[in-house]
């Protein structure tokens, strides 16, 4: 559908459609398959069919295309995703409200503020606490836990509690084996 859309219209078109329309009105769809299906089709995001992502998500960024979301994944309401780089969210990942995922800053050393992309990848069976901000280059290990409000600038390791801005290790989760499991979007979120 993509390759379509750039070969037949103008760019202008393209950047409405990946744009406005994405953030305005079908992230507000209250159908989650009418989402998934533009997400998928129009941007090239990668979502498992297991995957969530609730009504409100704000896309930006010029690597939409390298946006996955593994399986089993729920993602609430209002989060904010700048892909400048890839996003990887692996299987089990739960976000709070309004989460932030920053993949792209500017250089403060650079006379122009030249812009920085670096990936950010979330391991299995991580949780990340509402209004918690994840900045670029970043990679959260398996099982660990994203305060609610930290703001996360370096590696968090596996099984890590965070909080703070910046976020540091409080300590380590006595848990290694996690049994909750995602069932998918209810029709209507």
């Amino acid at each position: 559908m993509r390759s379509w859309l750039n070969r037949w219209f103008a760019v202008p078109l393209v950047l409405f459609l990946r744009g406005w329309m994405l953030n305005v009105f079908v992230g507000q769809l209250p159908a989650a398959r009418l989402r998934y299906w533009y997400y998928r089709s129009v941007c090239g995001m990668h979502i498992d069919a297991t995957a969530s992502v609730w009504r409100g998500a704000h896309f930006t960024g010029d690597r939409m295309d390298a946006i996955h979301v593994g399986p089993n994944c729920s993602i609430a309401f209002d989060s904010r995703w700048v892909a400048g780089a890839p996003i990887t969210l692996a299987n089990d990942v739960v976000f709070g409200h309004q989460v932030g995922l920053y993949t792209s800053d500017h250089d403060p050393d650079d006379a122009g503020l030249a812009r920085r992309n670096a990936p950010i990848v979330i391991e299995d069976h991580v949780f990340v606490g509402s209004r918690a901000i994840i900045l670029p280059g970043v990679t959260i290990g398996r099982g660990a836990l994203v305060a609610a409000g930290a703001v996360v600038t370096k590696d968090v390791p596996p099984f890590a509690i965070v909080a703070g801005n910046p976020a540091r290790v409080l300590r380590e989760r006595k848990v290694r084996e996690f049994t909750y499991s995602h069932s998918g979007t209810p029709p209507f979120t």
